[in-house]
């Protein structure tokens, strides 16, 4: 069934849902949402499973128009969003009657709002995903961003009940413009010469990764290593001595040394950077690492609820 139109596609507008993980060893990018707790967090609010497909809308929103009556929520990135000319309250399940226009205006905070359906969106699986992958054109429609004109279906899995959000889950949110990182042993220079500074995102990112903006950090001699997996959040340090973070869109294997790696519990706040944000960067252990994913986990297990 055929449920929104796509009246203007807004900056960067794909569909997204967890991505395509272990198939690394293919060559195959992970890729999915950039912030991956919003997007579930949207698919929880409408009842829908975790993964299931929904719009990522990239700093300058697009304009929808619902040709069915359903239900959405927003989460993420507030983009002004609108509703026929009228605000529309993110982190809630609301009401779309056919007809309607979903809009949005400046943006006021973080880079990229999820808008899920109830019913999720259905776009054809490839390896296992319907993900969009703009560098390998996969996924999503056609492998690309969505344009004036696309039509969006929805699933024939039925939504569950719409939920609610405990607003400690927003705490994920917080300060989004520091991010821990468990460095790299052995790493290419001393790890106050990295958290020291004050890094701005370079007009040069994209999903692959954020490159940033600072002073040129020491490079060892040669400043290669051995390609190997990137994990989700590695900090590479190319030959120019500035970091570059890679994200969801990150290929399978690098060979720039590494300074560390954001963790898990903070790529949702690095998913919401956007070009010219001041980030820093602040180092924790693996076990600090671990508890903060599993005190982010409780809240999501008792955060959205019927």
């Amino acid at each position: 069934m055929v449920a929104l139109r796509l009246r203007r596609p807004g900056l960067l507008t794909t569909v997204q849902d967890l991505g395509r993980p272990g198939l690394g060893r293919f060559g195959v990018s992970v890729s999915g949402a950039m912030d991956p707790l919003a997007l579930v967090v949207a698919n929880r609010l409408v009842g829908n499973p975790d993964g299931a497909a929904a719009l990522e809308c990239t700093a300058a929103g697009p304009e929808l128009e619902a040709l069915v009556d359903l239900h959405l929520a927003l989460a993420g990135a507030d983009l002004s969003p609108t509703l026929d000319d009228e605000p529309v309250e993110m982190w809630r399940a609301v009401f779309a009657g056919a007809g309607s226009v979903l809009a949005f205006g400046p943006r006021r905070r973080g880079a990229r709002c999820y808008v899920a359906v109830a019913g999720g969106l259905a776009v054809p699986a490839v390896l296992g995903s319907g993900a969009t992958d703009l560098g390998a054109a996969i996924g999503g429609v056609a492998g690309r961003a969505l344009r004036t004109g696309d039509e969006l279906s929805l699933g024939a899995v039925p939504a569950g009940p719409e939920r609610h959000l405990h607003p400690a889950l927003l705490r994920a949110w917080a300060d989004p413009f520091t991010l821990r990182f468990v460095p790299e042993d052995g790493g290419p220079c001393d790890v106050a010469a990295f958290t020291g500074p004050a890094w701005r995102v370079s007009a040069s990112s994209d999903r692959t990764g954020y490159r940033l903006d600072g002073p040129a950090l020491p490079v060892p001699g040669g400043a290669t290593m051995v390609s190997e997996p990137i994990a989700p959040g590695t900090i590479q340090l190319p030959p120019d001595g500035r970091p570059i973070v890679l994200m969801a869109d990150r290929q399978t294997v690098g060979g720039y040394p590494r300074l560390g790696a954001v963790i898990a519990a903070d790529l949702p706040k690095a998913g919401q950077l956007w070009l010219g944000h001041e980030v820093r960067f602040v180092a924790v252990t693996a076990a600090g690492a671990r508890a903060a994913l599993a005190e982010q986990q409780a809240l999501l297990a008792h955060g959205v609820t019927a």
